[in-house]
């Protein structure tokens, strides 16, 4: 080589080392500058028992000077909850062990109240059944305490969800569990869960379950979500891969395996299930699902179905009646990223619902804004849009994992606020691994137009756990929403709400899916009207592996009352209400003309012992009674027996006699409430179903009424076949139906057990007329008049009156045509006000 060339290659290996070293100096300043904008922005991680005052004052700093002193306190131990366990057995790095599992309320024994089904996600892959953590079913008894109920068959699964429907529309909520490898069903035994039909399914890794009405055919239909085709650890626990910077066992990863296509249990009635999803385009194979929702995300009146997948994208399929329309990618939700809680509410009070996400680390949580009532066209696209990032759900979400979540008003202002449950996959580097905590998140409304996180203000709320499951409900009955936050690595924890509240309303609807059944109204919306601002709610939801109370909860802020509700219910109908007043709660069913009130139990008694309680009882129970026979003064009698039933709430006396001075007073709504509560509680009482079959048919006002009363008085008689006033108000309600041969058949019946049926005789002589036997008719009236005896003198027709009065007054529908007969025996005039009267009467539909 030259002189020349030798100092060229040199120059340029000087350059080359020169460019080196500033580039070396240049990444060594760049990330010295990352770790210091890391380490200054990062989220501050605490262990249990961490003291939180710096961030609380802190975050204090930055809050509007409106925010609340959010208070929640934990009670688990004093509500009696703190023997379940949800995990147990070491880890083994196997993906089913760190899942989790949910919680789910539900009136199991319909007393009114909220139990709780705990589910264990059972323990170890490598523990046999036996050494599992069993679920738990507790039972609500009141003052926000709950006891095991020891009749619920032991479940020692890995699980994963829970939810309550009424799948047999019996009137009682049934359960549905999945896990790895599990998908059960219980029916409820009027209070007892026993197991229910095997459900057609394969053996499959089972997450989220939905029921939901798709069909319109009013019995629910059970959406389950498949996870991944998951093969259990042959030693891949080796192989890792790293995730953000930490080392990630092949087996933890759920892209490691392929994908569970998702179930759609169409219910045929009578406890059987026709798996259904690939027929109806609901199976989304490629999912990886962990949660779904059923709701009416367009208004048409159909549920659409929201399903959260896990690294893949989330799926929106909306209900065209006869198919469903894959929308996720044209709605704009199809969100792929690593989706588990979902929760559905009207948070900025537009009149449409909005969809909010959790994710996995280092993805921010989704608020999904709808865009229905905002579209230019009402029949262009539904589109929402994510609205997390500007509203302050996006950044912080980013250090956290999401699972349980749900709006919920937990000040009561009248803005729907959000609750987040938090808890790593990622594990700890001791030895046996477990895996990382972390806080949960209150999300406070600042009226829409922000949200705060106030959990380091509750510092119950805001220690580390490993959350999962997450659902709430008013526990203690004071007007206030508490949550229930399932630990992976302990149990569950009881959170009592006591955030001063703004004033509330409370609402327990009640449809009828079929005759004579009261059911819990899934699907159906609830609008209450402040002035110009609606406040937009609905029966059902979503969480994580978990499901809220029924109950609608409405904050109302500084309003005494609300100004009207409109509430559409299930299969359509639509009906409104005046004003309702706040901080109460309510029940309507369907049908309903007047909403009833739900007393809640005086606070005092809950000092009373059973001594104290039992001699309360019955000084309000005997000077209930007085008031009603002695005096005459009913509404007094409505208040005592009342605070009588507060004390005994299935004392069958107090709530029978309280709905007949409510029937007396005019208030016939409230008195078959009534009637419905004594059915519940005492399914076995003759005279509830009776009295109840009696007011609905006399109060009817279309032809679903009069079926619900004749289902109702058969089963009264079917209770006490001796007793045979039922049969006569059955042939009553027959003739109504226009069904003429069976209302003959009834009442032969009832004349020929009860020789005194004056109302049998008359109407089986009108039918005798009708069918133009005139002399049978005569007959027939004849025998009418010999069972009121040779002293009987006729009082006159009966007058009309308003229905309360004839009700009060009158023991069948038909009784003031036969009870204001003159005794003549001439048909033509004997049946002279019938014959018009039962024109009238008949339902047009």
């Amino acid at each position: 080589m030259t002189r020349r060339a030798s100092a060229h290659w040199g120059r340029r290996r000087r350059r080359v080392r020169r460019t080196a070293t500033v580039l070396t100096i240049l990444l060594a300043v760049g990330a010295l500058l990352g770790w210091l904008v890391y380490h200054a922005t990062r989220p501050e991680v605490r262990r249990p028992g961490e003291a939180l005052s710096d961030i609380t004052e802190n975050l204090s700093r930055d809050l509007p000077a409106e925010a609340p002193a959010v208070r929640f306190a934990d009670v688990t131990e004093a509500a009696g909850l703190a023997d379940f366990v949800t995990f147990t057995g070491a880890r083994t790095s196997q993906l089913p062990e760190d899942m989790g599992s949910g919680a789910a309320w539900g009136d199991v024994d319909n007393d009114g109240d909220d139990d709780l089904l705990l589910v264990a996600a059972g323990g170890a892959l490598t523990l046999a059944a036996d050494e599992r953590a069993p679920s738990l079913l507790y039972e609500n008894v009141g003052d926000g305490r709950f006891q095991r109920m020891e009749s619920f068959p032991e479940l020692r699964i890995l699980g994963m969800a829970a939810a309550w429907a009424d799948y047999d529309l019996d009137g009682w909520l049934d359960l549905a569990v999945s896990g790895y490898r599990t998908l059960l069903l219980f029916h409820n035994e009027q209070g007892r869960l026993v197991p229910g039909p095997a459900l057609p399914v394969p053996n499959g890794y089972w997450a989220g379950l939905a029921w939901g009405d798709f069909d319109g055919d009013r019995d629910p239909d059970l959406y389950v979500c498949g996870y991944v085709r998951y093969e259990e650890d042959a030693g891949t626990t080796r192989r890792a891969s790293d995730q953000y910077g930490t080392s990630v066992p092949y087996t933890l990863n759920p892209a490691s395996f392929e994908p569970e296509a998702n179930l759609l249990l169409v219910n045929q009635g009578d406890g059987v299930f026709e798996e259904m999803a690939l027929l109806h385009g609901v199976s989304n194979p490629e999912g990886r699902s962990l949660g779904a929702l059923w709701h009416d995300f367009d208004d048409d009146g159909r549920l659409d179905l929201y399903v959260a997948n896990d690294i893949s994208d989330n799926a929106l399929y909306l209900n065209r009646g006869d198919t469903f329309e894959d929308a996720g990618l044209t709605a704009w939700v199809a969100d792929y990223r690593g989706a588990m809680g979902l929760a559905v509410g009207d948070w900025n009070r537009d009149g449409d619902d909005d969809l909010f996400v959790t994710h996995w680390l280092a993805q921010e949580n989704a608020l999904y804004d709808s865009r229905l009532r905002q579209r230019p066209d009402p029949a262009a696209p539904l589109t929402f849009s994510d609205l997390a990032a500007p509203l302050g759900l996006g950044q912080i979400a980013l250090p956290m994992v999401g699972w349980g979540t749900d709006f919920a008003d937990l000040d009561a202002d009248g803005w729907l606020d959000l609750v987040v449950a938090n808890g790593s996959t990622l594990e700890t580097k001791e030895e046996p691994r477990s895996l990382v905590p972390q806080p949960a998140m209150l999300l406070w409304s600042e009226a829409g137009r922000a949200f705060h996180d106030l959990a380091a203000l509750a510092p119950d709320v805001a220690r580390p756990r490993v959350g999962r499951g997450l659902a709430l409900s008013d526990v203690d009955g004071d007007g206030d929403l508490d949550l229930v936050v399932v630990d992976l690595a302990a149990g569950a924890t009881l959170l009592a709400n006591e955030t001063e509240q703004g004033h509330w309303l409370a609402l327990r609807l009640r449809d009828r899916p079929r005759p004579g059944v009261l059911g819990f109204a899934d699907g159906a919306v609830a609008t209450a009207r402040l002035g110009d601002v609606f406040l937009r709610r609905t029966v059902g939801g979503g969480s994580y592996l978990s499901q809220g109370s029924r109950v609608l909860h409405f904050g109302l802020g500084e309003a005494e009352r609300i100004d009207g509700l409109a509430v559409r219910w299930p299969g359509g109908k639509t009906a409104s209400y005046g004003p309702l007043e706040a901080d109460t709660r309510w029940e309507i069913s369907e049908g309903d003309a007047v909403p009833r009130r739900v007393e809640a139990a005086a606070p005092s008694s809950s000092a009373l012992d059973e001594r104290e309680r039992v001699l309360a009882f019955w000084e309000n129970q005997r000077a209930a009674m007085d008031a009603m026979k002695r005096d005459g003064d009913l509404e007094r009698a409505v208040k005592l027996f009342r605070r009588a039933l507060e004390l005994d709430p299935a004392h069958e006396d107090s709530r029978y006699y309280l709905a007949n001075c409510l029937a007396a007073l005019g208030d016939p709504q409230a008195a078959l409430a009534e009637l419905d509560t004594m059915r519940r509680l005492s399914p076995g009482s003759h005279r509830a179903h009776k009295q109840w079959g009696v007011l609905r048919a006399v109060t009817a006002r279309d032809a679903d009424d009069l079926a619900a009363a004749a289902a109702a008085l058969e089963r009264a008689l079917a209770i006490n076949r001796e007793e045979t006033g039922s049969l006569l108000v059955l042939g009553e309600i027959a003739l109504l139906q226009g069904r003429d041969d069976l209302a003959r058949q009834r009442l032969e019946w009832a004349c020929r057990t009860n020789p005194r049926a004056t109302g049998g005789f008359f109407l089986r002589g009108y039918l005798a007329w009708k069918a133009g036997d005139a002399s049978r008719a005569g007959e027939l009236l004849e025998a009418a008049r010999a069972t009121l005896g040779e002293d009987w003198k006729p009082k006159g027709a009966a007058a009309e009156g308003d229905v309360a009065s004839r009700m009060h007054r009158e023991t069948t529908p038909l009784s003031p045509y036969w009870r204001g007969w003159d005794g003549g025996t001439e048909p033509a005039a004997a049946f002279a006000a019938l014959e018009p009267a039962l024109a009238d009467l008949r339902p047009r539909s």
